[in-house]
């Protein structure tokens, strides 16, 4: 997979609850770094994406998430990308429409994409 394919296929595995996908696709160095929206929500080192994802999918239901934006950047061995999206989502039981903007770093690790960076905001409804 390409870098785009890669980032696709995240947001893919999200909504569907595969937090074996995920997992399969966030490195496992310890310069990763996942923020999340919550206060307390980030993840400091690979070893625990695991732990972080498979509470996440567990903790949230009907999730679909629409494409305001994206943008995606790809040099060599490093990729970037930037998005505005919608996600309509059960979060902890409590249905919710928010709007996230988020932003991403992925290396490549033996010729494999793999995420080493994530950070999350909720913007202003548009």
């Amino acid at each position: 997979m390409n870098a785009e394919e890669t980032i696709r296929v995240y947001f893919d595995a999200l909504t569907r609850g595969d937090a074996d996908r995920l997992i399969d696709i966030i490195s496992d160095a310890d310069h990763f770094v996942k923020i999340g929206t919550d206060a307390g929500e980030f993840v400091e080192g690979g070893d625990g994406v695991a732990e972080y994802y498979r509470h996440h999918v567990s903790s949230t239901e009907d999730f679909a998430i629409d494409f305001g934006h994206l943008d995606i950047q790809e040099r060599e061995s490093t990729a970037w990308f930037y998005t505005r999206q919608t996600w309509h989502v059960t979060w902890q039981g409590r249905r919710e429409t928010l709007a996230m903007r988020l932003t991403g770093i992925l290396e490549k690790e033996e010729a494999v994409w793999k995420f080493v960076q994530i950070h999350a905001s909720i913007g202003q409804p548009t």
